[in-house]
């Protein structure tokens, strides 16, 4: 039977007793809400409305839900899948953070939350473990679940299938599901071992991290993808499953991404969530820094960090940007948004390949790409593609490397080259990125028969200036839309064209708008 792992419940206590920041500046100054805030102006940001979310508690004393009377929780609709239940201080905490409508609440637009116990939502109520059934589908619309618990059957064989289970409801439902690594002592493979999931850890690093050890489907990955800035894993788990509810509530409702099915799955929404992340203080992952394979990794991000600190106003603006069509080939391809994000197929051997025009010296660059493994209908197996992230210049029509002595004057740091064989998140971050025209060239390196979807989602820095301003008076208003109908038709290079494509229409108009 499922059990609680011992250590888990060192990661609950710790919730209970540390819920503190580890520095000034509260959750929505830490986490970029405030500088979105800024950005769109007050009341104009998502605040996760319309997004239905799950919350999976181990027992406290035979309670896992939150308290309702809660003033944070005002308004918002609970239903208790495992049954009866009292209030648990650890789970009102992650409530607080996630859906909670006070300070430390990033998505208080959330007002309808599923709440099971670990051990239910393991087995009977959920994915339903050690069964011959499929797994629940998702209750009510649910597109997050937030496991900020920890544990394990004792068993390899029943652990890697619980975590097969979730990475087959993330496939088929694109429900994002977000799992705390422990906060101390050794892994535990439930639930932050998956590949469709995120683990996500602690910002000052002091949590259990690195790779997952030998005996899982995943052994050597890297854990935990992401961080938010808490005192425990657990309340830093709430954090960033808020900000994956703006970004999914923004990849419905804003201008660029409406009714594109493609903003709708996981692995769109999950990029963009990485891609955005916030490169802390001591952040690397590894690249050769000279000779021959500088700027090269095979390790995608930070042994202990992961892509950094959750940042929604930066994922805002890569799932705001909206998708790029990428190419099979590198010929006349139009030039993406300095913020955007891919979603496609790729076969076995197969590239496709993205521009990027950088106008002025880039000081930081990141890009995530990510896919999901594919497991098999009885849960005893799964395959995964192996991707890569290349980039090169473009001169003359030619593709140059960056690596080595070539990238010299070109880059001042980071990688151009991101390839692990383990890892289904491959990670570019340039640093000192020089003017020019680079072509991004996403690589399937096996040779499978079978296409996967992959996500590719990109973050330069944000052009001077206005976005949407054409006529340069520094607002948005119907005097650019004046200037921009006047344009109307091809216009290759005009200031008119928003979106780069050559031609000023009503995608432009639509992308203006939406700078209002």
């Amino acid at each position: 039977m499922f059990v609680l792992h011992p250590k888990t419940y060192a990661i609950v206590a710790s919730g209970l007793l540390c819920s503190s920041l580890i520095a000034g500046g509260g959750v929505h100054t830490n986490h970029g809400l405030t500088a979105l805030i800024d950005r769109l102006g007050a009341g104009n940001e998502p605040t996760g409305n319309g997004v239905v979310v799950a919350q999976v508690e181990a027992d406290s004393g035979g309670n896992y839900g939150p308290d309702v009377d809660d003033p944070d929780f005002a308004g918002k609709t609970f239903y208790f899948v495992s049954g009866t239940t009292g209030n648990s201080a650890h789970a009102t905490f992650v409530g607080q953070r996630e859906y909670g409508a006070g300070d430390n609440g990033l998505a208080p637009g959330i007002n309808t939350v599923y709440v099971y116990s670990a051990s239910g939502w393991v087995q009977n109520n959920f994915l339903k473990v050690g069964t011959s059934s499929d797994p629940s589908s998702p209750p009510g619309g649910v597109s997050i679940f937030n496991n900020s618990w920890g544990g394990t059957f004792g068993s390899n064989t029943l652990d890697s299938q619980a975590v097969r289970r979730a990475d087959w409801v993330t496939e088929g439902y694109d429900a994002l599901m977000f799992n705390g690594v422990s906060n101390s002592g050794s892994h535990t493979p439930l639930m932050s071992f998956g590949f469709n999931c995120m683990s996500v850890g602690k910002a000052d690093g002091s949590h259990v991290g690195g790779v997952i050890p030998s005996g899982y489907d995943s052994s050597g990955c890297q854990i935990p993808l992401i961080v938010a800035n808490q005192g425990t894993t657990s309340n830093a788990t709430g954090v960033v499953s808020a900000a994956a509810a703006l970004i999914d509530e923004t990849s419905r409702t804003h201008p660029n991404n409406s009714g594109n099915y493609f903003a709708s799955l996981s692995e769109t929404k999950k990029a963009c969530l990485l891609a955005g992340g916030n490169h802390l203080a001591g952040w690397s992952n590894n690249p050769e820094t000279s000779g021959a394979d500088r700027g090269r990794t095979t390790q995608p991000i930070d042994s202990s960090l992961g892509v950094g600190l959750v940042n929604v106003d930066r994922s805002w603006q890569i799932m705001a940007g909206g998708q790029h069509e990428s190419s099979l080939n590198t010929i006349d391809l139009l030039t993406a948004p300095y913020a955007g994000w891919e979603t496609w197929f790729l076969g076995g051997n197969q590239s496709r390949y993205i521009k990027f025009e950088v106008d002025s010296l880039a000081d930081e660059v990141s890009i995530v790409l990510t896919w999901h493994q594919t497991v098999s209908n009885n849960f005893g197996s799964y395959s995964i593609a192996n991707l890569d992230l290349v980039l090169w210049k473009s001169q003359g029509g030619k593709l140059l490397g960056l690596t080595g002595d070539s990238g010299i004057g070109l880059f001042g740091g980071g990688n151009v080259v991101s390839e692990s064989d383990v890892d289904n998140v491959e990670h570019l971050y340039i640093e000192d990125l020089a003017a020019g025209v680079y072509i991004l060239e996403i690589r399937r390196a096996d040779s499978s028969a079978s296409s996967r979807v992959f996500s590719v989602a990109w973050l330069f820095p944000e052009p001077d200036g206005v976005l949407g301003d054409v006529n340069g008076d520094g607002v948005v208003n119907v005097s650019d839309i004046l200037m921009l109908i006047v344009a109307w038709g091809p216009c290759d290079g005009c200031i008119e064209d928003l979106n780069g494509d050559g031609t000023v229409d009503v995608t432009d108009l639509i992308l203006l708008i939406s700078y209002w």
